[in-house]
């Protein structure tokens, strides 16, 4: 199956004509002819679209939409409804109060399956956005709230792109009465325009029938480029063709005015789908900010344990194929227990994290610093031979132990002194995991503590590991 759509409709026949129609296209079907008998079969039923009728014995669509709202499984459920009058008054309505289609009965089957499947592919791409957020969340601290305020209409931009530029510059002129959005006027074959940074925010294509083939080409086009795939495109059939709709909405079109152009339905849509992607960015952004925030160290800014063993996992495979080497350091500030004892732990944070900088500021763009507990480091450096080695790890000593510690809060200057302990792997050797090449150079950091600090230890894999 497909999905289970709920059929909301007094009319029996109504109802049974929906059955028909939609087990034909393999959807399983939940029936109910009231707004009460509809909410008593959600309390133990999921469906993944409502098809509803405009009016109900107890209710209307929109009282569908704002009952489906309250419950806590029914927030999200795309709405489509069937009006037996195709008024555009009720339609406005409806579109107004969060239904996300209105089409007139009897319903062309041809939109009504088009629509369906659009709704459906919007829905599951909002619930994968939420799932991998619940993900994040798991691990990390709750993201920022996601369910978004209203965008500003002097934020967003909107393309209006049609068969000749006359009719563009006439829809901007009409729409741009109604709207505050940024309007750009465009011919269909002028692509290149179209896609110069910033690519719109909303892009409107007519699909006449001089033009529908090159639109629905440019349609599928803007969907699957890097640059405007995150731009919501609306088709606006020009004149009024379910045929044309149809296809635009499997192609990729967010939305589509079936009815033709209109000024108001195309404001209130365009406005519906830039609050649509208003919450899936912000959606992202906490995917990213969390993400981000389980990488890394809060304090120090530098990737953490769970970052810098998968890094080191990929770099030693990097090695294999290119035959090169590579070095793994575990660094360890030394008596760092007596700065905390001594001055307290808001010195002991702020020797760390200027010590993370100096570090940083050794390594080449393609080396990863990671703070991995308390005062110790690990580094992964690809690409480095036996030499370059020792004189990195010279060199890291040297940053730390150059120049005393000014720290706020310590009436004296910090001496800080840094131990080190690297292993040299790569070219001809047997591919270690993250785990033994770690213990490998943390053997060699306690060498380097144990031998009086402040300097660094260079080994060589263990002969145990050789190839």
């Amino acid at each position: 199956m497909q999905g289970t759509i709920l059929v909301i409709d007094g009319v029996s026949t109504n109802r049974i004509v929906l059955k028909v129609q939609l087990t034909a296209a393999c959807f399983q079907v939940l029936q109910a002819d009231s707004l009460s008998a509809a909410m008593a079969l959600m309390k133990d039923n999921r469906p993944d679209l409502v098809l509803t009728a405009m009016s109900l014995p107890d209710g209307d669509a929109a009282d569908v939409k704002r009952a489906l709202d309250r419950m806590q499984h029914g927030a999200g459920v795309p709405v489509i409804a069937l009006s037996a009058n195709n008024d555009r008054g009720p339609r406005i309505m409806a579109l107004s109060a969060g239904i996300d289609e209105v089409l007139p009965q009897p319903v062309d089957d041809m939109i009504l399956q088009a629509r369906i499947r659009s709704l459906l592919r919007m829905r599951m791409q909002e619930d994968d956005l939420h799932l991998r957020e619940d993900g994040v969340a798991a691990f990390v601290m709750a993201p920022k709230d996601a369910t978004g305020g209203q965008i500003s209409q002097s934020d967003a931009s909107v393309a209006l792109v049609c068969h000749d530029l006359q009719t563009a510059h006439k829809w901007k002129a009409r729409l741009g009465a109604s709207v505050g959005y940024s309007l750009r006027a465009y011919n269909v074959d002028a692509i290149q325009d179209l896609m110069r940074t910033p690519v719109p925010d909303v892009i409107v294509i007519e699909l006449n029938e001089q033009s529908a083939g090159m639109a629905l080409r440019l349609l599928a086009d803007l969907r699957a480029r890097i640059s405007t795939r995150d731009s919501v495109v609306i088709a606006v059939p020009n004149p009024a063709d379910a045929g044309i709709a149809a296809e635009a909405l499997d192609r990729g079109a967010h939305d589509v005015l079936h009815c033709g152009f209109q000024v108001d339905e195309l404001a209130l849509r365009i406005n519906t789908q830039l609050q649509h992607q208003h919450r899936a960015e912000m959606i992202r952004n906490n995917l990213r900010d969390g993400y981000r925030a389980a990488m890394r160290d809060p304090m120090t800014g530098l990737y953490n344990r769970r970052y810098a063993r998968p890094f080191l996992e990929q770099v030693t495979q990097d090695a294999q194929c290119a035959g090169s080497n590579f070095a793994v350091m575990v660094a360890d500030l030394d008596h760092f227990k007596h700065i905390n004892d001594a001055h307290g732990h808001p010195v002991g944070d702020a020797v760390l994290i200027e010590a993370a900088r100096r570090l940083q500021a050794e390594l080449r763009g393609c080396d990863l610093l990671a703070r991995i507990g308390g005062e110790e480091f690990m580094l992964v450096l690809p690409n480095l031979r036996r030499d370059e080695v020792t004189t990195m790890a010279n060199r890291l000593c040297r940053a730390i132990n150059a120049a005393p510690f000014v720290v706020k809060g310590c009436a004296a200057p910090l001496d800080v002194t840094i131990s080190i302990g690297a292993i040299v792997g790569g070219q001809g050797e047997r591919q270690l995991s993250s785990e033994e090449l770690f213990s490998a150079a943390d053997r060699a950091l306690y060498e380097a503590k144990n031998a009086g600090r402040n300097q660094a230890v260079i080994k060589g894999l263990p002969q145990s590991a050789a190839a």
